[in-house]
């Protein structure tokens, strides 16, 4: 049958997700005659914006099928040579010759070592797709410990530290605000709420509904800009200097003030737990549990002995048990806070010891220490404030003691997973009526909670550091590295022979992860990396694949995708913080592939079958979702796409409402204020005092002295493994002299995600009527005084010779003692020619050694000492 051309044969609307970053909000796309032509948000939902609106960015997604610069077919590298620079001279081949090429080289790798095989992923790509997967993925083929990861954070940086102490504190990936009950938001390098981070529009959708109701934000950042500019009250401050507020605050409640929620400490945090003259837990000699002290009876416990009273605990005082002096690990803290003081934290911070003192006075006033709400019914402590953090704050050597100052706050009034504190991003997930599924959180050893869904390794409990390391993430050794990046280092050699890494990187496989230009110097990370056969599914050839990609594979956009999993990203990613009912959007395919592309979980499979490792990820699949039901299991043999997969897992997930779930494309049912409001529900505890850093210290240097590991030449900073919340300086800030004088920082463009957005036509038209997107920031008084003014092209250099030109833009809510840099401009790859030559990149400025990631966390100095001038 013909159709005339101007002819409406088909004209409907779908319901799927978003997937141009990765907070998943629905989205339902109009497609006339098999072509998607319009985007909107789904109103039935709450994930997303106001009437479940979507952002600038959700609605020009249609650009992602519409691109005509997307690769069609396999795309081989022809020449040798890799480089910045260089022309790979692609050839298009078919989909079985580079299946063949690719199944041909892991055979012969994993014949040797299968941890010679490095795994690509970034959070933006498989945020429209399947989260947890490529981890399953490839521990089947034999990868130890999720160590052999190549990974940016959606092409960005991501949050080690608070990562990881949001899986010890709240059981979760990241945090929030509770928008709906809350008063008095702190927030430090954080975007929540003002257009970018986790769930973004779902965020700013009750970030507005509070605005109006009344609260006051009071934002800590380098520029008023974003968050900054839509607060209350903006606070400049330098970057990497928020601990020092953080502690003076603390100090403030604790000595000065004197007033906390001292059930909640006794209850709900390890300061009650009994410490030796070293600082560690005594323990019970045969439940190895640590002790405290039971007032009433006079007599030391379990700290789970539950004829102990919470209110009964001692926070204070000296014991003795069994010859040996102990108390409380409170004492030690409350005498560590003394040090730091509002003027002194002023001094480094730059933020105005007057200003720091109003902020830790209306922190405690709108605590409401001891009161309570009820809510259908239900009675809850009530802590109307809120401190959190993310990216900003924590990208810092200082990382895990900027997260843990910023969230002691929060502990010493009681506001965790309260309403109106801070809340996970949930813990609990409850199978939907008549489904299976359900990811609930537990209690480990010593009271620590478990997430029920973690990213890579579990946070808790953490194994002992331990040698040799079996990954090139190394995380053997450094356990906190919630996502490593080792890879990274200009010492990656002397870090893997020192450490018995014997298997050297010989191929990188997976998503299309832009880590040559995303992450620090850009020279380091191509000599790291050169020498390995890189394969990656990508929609465009990017900087990473022209620099030294082998054998890149056209991948799907979210358009095209069949991704029932993106349901999973709903409860790790994508859901409401608050108090509000489930909703998990599937992301359905409104349009058939472009060209020859396919879904890179159809491509894993497919590659997985050939080298014979399928029956393994399907397994894990089967553990991962907990099916019991044998009809519905995955069983050994079976060869089945990623849809097959999904039609048994979503009739496991949701029973006998699948099929309507699959039509409408979405799910909604009741989430128990119980799970939002946990805290009190499950006998937990925070290791607010981190005693574990403790034994890590110990067993890490004894590692390095067996193995001959220098970490002193390193300058590896050690002392960062001490259990109490301290003052360290970022690594950015050392280098600061009369000529490296100003400190770089990078920050979320609202109106992009990371750099992948560049390429799109309707952002860019946008993004060139800001005046911020693709210019240097500077202040503009200081920016005066030293003859700049907007227009002007300077350098930016930092102490190693690596340099950046840029476009001056000045502004008066910045910082004198910074530049700033929206995201990752300066991109040069030939695939993507709308985002070539636009802005300025930061991460080249970064320098790639040891001494500039936090010691515990292993997240990257974001900051860097610069100096500027003037160039034709």
């Amino acid at each position: 049958m013909t159709y005339k051309t101007d002819e409406i044969w088909e004209d409907k609307w779908v319901n799927t997700t978003c997937g141009v970053c990765y907070c998943g909000c629905g989205a339902k796309v109009r497609v006339v005659n098999g072509v998607p032509v319009k985007i909107e948000g789904i109103k039935e939902t709450t994930m997303g914006g106001t009437n479940a609106g979507l952002c600038g960015k959700g609605v020009a997604g249609l650009m992602y099928y519409h691109d005509p610069n997307r690769i069609k077919k396999p795309m081989l590298r022809t020449n040798p040579e890799k480089g910045i620079g260089v022309d790979p001279k692609w050839k298009e081949i078919e989909w079985e010759e580079a299946y063949e090429i690719i199944t041909t080289k892991m055979k012969k790798i994993m014949e040797d070592d299968p941890n010679k095989i490095l795994f690509t992923n970034q959070t933006m790509r498989a945020s429209d797709g399947p989260h947890n997967h490529p981890y399953f993925y490839a521990q089947a083929f034999g990868v130890k410990n999720n160590g052999n990861f190549i990974i940016g954070g959606g092409s960005l940086h991501c949050g080690n530290a608070c990562h990881m102490l949001g899986g010890l504190i709240h059981g979760a990936w990241s945090i929030a605000p509770d928008w709906r009950y809350t008063k008095y938001v702190l927030k430090w390098g954080s975007s929540k709420g003002t257009g970018s981070g986790h769930s973004a529009m779902t965020n700013a959708r009750l970030r507005a509904d509070a605005v109006r109701r009344g609260i006051k934000e009071i934002v800590f950042d380098p520029m008023g800009n974003f968050a900054g500019g839509k607060a209350t009250e903006w606070l400049a401050i330098l970057p990497g200097t928020d601990t020092a507020v953080g502690l003076a605050i603390a100090n403030y409640i604790v000595n000065m003030r004197g007033e906390m929620d001292e059930l909640y400490l006794k209850a709900k945090t390890n300061f009650v737990y009994l410490i030796k003259e070293d600082g560690t837990y005594i323990r019970h000699e045969k439940s190895n549990k640590p002790l405290v002290y039971d007032t009433k009876a006079g007599e030391i416990k379990e700290y789970d002995d539950q004829s102990a009273a919470w209110e009964d605990l001692a926070l204070d005082g000296e014991y003795e048990y069994n010859g040996e002096k102990v108390r409380p690990c409170f004492v030690p803290f409350k005498e560590h806070l003394k040090q730091f003081t509002i003027e002194w934290a002023s001094e480094i911070s730059t933020v105005p010891a007057a200003k720091i003192l109003e902020v830790a006075k209306g922190w405690v006033d709108n605590a409401q220490i001891g009161s309570t709400i009820t809510i259908e019914g239900k009675t809850f402590p009530y802590r109307p404030v809120s401190s959190v953090t993310f990216r900003g704050s924590q990208g810092h050597t200082n990382g895990i003691h900027q997260v843990a100052a910023i969230d002691l706050m929060a502990q010493l009034v009681g506001a965790e997973d309260v309403p109106g504190g801070t809340l996970g991003w949930p813990a609990i997930r409850r199978a939907y009526p008549g489904g299976n599924y359900e990811q609930t959180c537990k209690v480990g050893t010593d009271g620590v909670i478990v997430p029920s869904v973690f990213y890579s390794h579990d946070p808790w409990p953490v194994h002992a550091p331990s040698y040799p390391a079996t990954n090139m993430g190394c995380v053997d050794v450094w356990t906190h590295c919630t996502l490593s990046h080792i890879p990274y280092v200009e010492e990656v050699d002397y870090i893997h022979d020192k450490l018995g890494m014997k298997a050297k990187p010989e191929m990188i496989f997976g998503i299309s992860a832009n880590f040559i230009i995303s992450n620090s110097d850009w020279d380091t990370a191509v000599k790291n990396f050169k020498d390995c056969f890189v394969v990656q599914n990508d929609l465009w050839i990017n900087e990473t694949d022209q620099a030294i990609g082998d054998l890149i594979l056209p991948d799907v956009s979210y358009l095209e995708k069949d991704c029932w999993s993106s349901e999973i990203d709903a409860f790790f990613f994508s859901g409401s913080p608050s108090y509000e009912d489930w909703y998990v959007h599937l992301q359905k395919p409104v349009a058939k592939p472009i060209g020859e592309s396919r879904f890179f979980m159809d491509v894993y499979l497919e590659v997985a079958h050939r080298v014979g490792v399928l029956d393994k990820f399907n397994a894990k699949l089967n553990d991962y979702y907990r099916i019991e039901d044998p009809e519905l299991q995955i069983k050994p043999g079976e060869k089945l796409t990623w849809k097959e997969i999904g039609e048994r897992v979503l009739r496991w997930v949701y029973g006998p409402d699948k099929e309507k779930i699959e039509e409408q494309g979405y799910a909604t049912w009741h989430k128990s204020i119980e799970d939002v409001y946990w805290r009190w529900e499950i006998d937990s505890r925070c290791p607010v005092y981190m005693e574990y850093l403790i034994h890590d210290r110990r067993n890490m240097e004894k590692i390095f002295e067996e193995t001959g590991f220098d970490y002193k030449k390193l300058e590896m900073d050690m002392d960062q493994y001490t259990p109490l919340p301290s003052w360290f300086w970022p690594e950015s800030h050392k280098d600061l002299d009369d000529e490296y004088d100003l400190l770089a920082f990078s920050y979320r463009d609202i109106l992009h995600t990371n750099n992948t957005t560049f390429q799109n036509p309707y952002v860019d038209e946008v993004s060139q009527m800001c005046p911020y997107t693709f210019t240097i920031t500077l202040n503009t008084t200081m920016a005066k005084e030293r003859g700049f003014k907007d227009g002007d092209i300077i350098c930016i250099e930092n102490k190693y010779g690596v340099k950046e030109k840029g476009i001056v833009k000045t502004m008066e809510a910045q910082s004198p003692k910074v530049i700033g840099i929206a995201g990752q401009g300066g991109l040069w790859a030939d695939g993507r020619p709308i985002a070539k030559g636009k802005g300025a990149n930061f991460c080249k400025l970064l320098p790639a050694k040891l001494k500039y990631f936090d010691p515990v966390a292993g997240n990257m100095e974001t900051a860097v000492a610069v100096k500027i001038y003037k160039v034709n």
